[in-house]
């Protein structure tokens, strides 16, 4: 009986409810490769691949759920896998390696359905299979080798593993658990930085990047000498007015020196752009909102981060994507490794701190600025419009209320931020199972009754 091979990055995966076949992303650790001397692609693939470990993040339409003539897109959500090879266990993330009959189970399906069809690695030669082929063909082809002399293949031998030179060196990454933050910087927005250099001080001995959301991805500066590709600006004009001109610490790693890119962020970026540029037009109200909304942002942070029990109010979806919380601790745990899981947590946090800040209670006029702040473009990824969707559903009978005042005015402004939306979303039509709920969303805004 043949033996089972290990699974690696590239890896082919297939759902049972699906029609298309995806690719195996290792993203859960970066030390350990296999079949593969260079030591730079071949990834182990371990029990921690979960969330969307997928190159296109779908298996095509998803048979489990219909809508009339068709289905909705499938959004994998892996929340375990069974049949791992559990003799050997990795040091780089505490994950047993997966084997080619392995499988995983989808939260929507709630039991294994996700198989891999090519484990991903590739055919070379080696004293096995030597010892498994005739070996009198072999005298008469390679005379100069006696086959008898090899020694007999142990039986872990397809466990062929190339460990970096990091790894060689006897370096791991010892990052540890994220600390809590400190109460004086919650609220603030240094609190992101800080969250981003804490992250690079706890991994200064591997390769691990932070989360995007918190200050930006790290970029390499072009030629090592702060040299930067003129099309790729760190800061945007507008940004680095907002954000003072600030100096960017650089970060020797081992391929490269690197810099983060707060332009492209989130958490730091919004929270400048929020505190610099709206809170001196809101009203008092408006003010008090944004102070509470900001310190509730990163209380929530914490709560999944370091006490790992965040469970949202008001998105229900993102609660039973990750089987909260009955799984949080194995979601929470690494989520700083695995970036799209992480942008998915801190989304999920927007809706109930907004609505739990009071926003149903500030103006309407502050309304308005806050939903303009955000640039639209930014919107086109499901899960942003996912948290914009159900503030959106908790707002749209306040609007209606406390319209009185300045309604032309009012409706110029929605009008346009109705069309700037389907602009975007027109570009997610095919691939987004958000487009009819968001237009219904719209329709709202664009026949406002007070208008008759």
């Amino acid at each position: 009986m043949s033996q089972k091979k290990l699974v690696c990055h590239g890896a082919m995966c297939k759902c049972q409810f699906g029609d298309v076949p995806d690719t195996l992303v290792v993203q859960s650790q970066q030390k350990n490769y296999i079949n593969d001397t260079a030591g730079s692609q071949k990834l182990i693939a371990t029990d921690k691949e979960l969330g969307m470990p997928f190159k296109a993040k779908t298996f095509g339409q998803c048979k489990l759920q219909p809508t009339g003539t068709s289905f909705k897109p499938c959004m994998p959500s892996i929340t375990a896998w069974d049949g791992f090879f559990e003799k050997t266990q990795l040091q780089a993330n505490q994950g047993y390696p997966l084997l080619e009959d392995s499988k995983a189970t989808c939260a929507i399906a709630g039991a294994p359905c996700v198989s891999i069809t090519f484990h991903g690695q590739t055919a070379t030669p080696n004293a096995q299979n030597i010892e498994n082929a005739d070996q009198d063909l072999i005298s008469q082809v390679i005379p100069m080798l006696n086959v008898k002399e090899i020694n007999a293949p142990s039986p872990y031998d397809a466990i062929s593993v190339a460990v970096d030179k990091e790894e060689q060196d006897t370096k791991v990454c010892s990052a540890g658990e994220p600390p809590a933050a400190v109460a004086s910087i919650i609220g603030s927005c240094y609190y992101y930085k800080w969250r981003f250099e804490n992250f690079m001080q706890r991994h200064n001995d591997c390769t691990h990047d932070p989360p995007d959301y918190y200050y930006g991805p790290m970029r390499k500066i072009e030629g090592g000498y702060g040299i930067v590709d003129s099309l790729n600006e760190w800061w945007t004009p507008s940004l680095e007015e907002e954000m003072g001109n600030e100096k960017l610490m650089e970060y020797q790693r081992e391929h490269g020196t690197y810099k983060a890119v707060p332009s492209k962020s989130y958490g730091y970026k919004y929270c400048v752009r929020f505190t610099s540029v709206l809170m001196p037009s809101l009203s008092p109200e408006g003010k008090r909102w944004l102070k509470e909304a900001k310190r509730l942002l990163q209380e929530y942070i914490e709560l999944g981060l370091v006490k790992k029990n965040f469970e949202s109010i008001y998105n229900t979806s993102f609660n039973e994507r990750y089987e909260l919380p009955d799984k949080a601790d194995v979601f929470y745990s690494d989520i700083e490794l695995r970036n799209d899981e992480f942008r998915d947590f801190v989304f999920a946090t927007h809706p109930d701190a907004y609505l739990k800040a009071g926003m149903a209670d500030i103006p309407i006029s502050d309304k308005l600025k806050v939903s303009m702040t955000p640039d639209f473009k930014e919107w086109g990824n499901g899960s942003t419009w996912e948290q914009a969707i159900i503030v959106m559903e908790e707002q749209v009978n306040d609007w209606y209320r406390d319209a009185k005042e300045g309604i032309e005015e009012a409706q110029r402004v929605i009008e346009n931020a109705v069309a700037e939306a389907e602009k975007y979303l027109e570009l997610y039509r095919e691939t987004m199972d958000i487009w009819e709920k968001v237009s219904r969303q719209l329709d709202k805004y664009r026949y406002m009754p007070w208008l008759k």
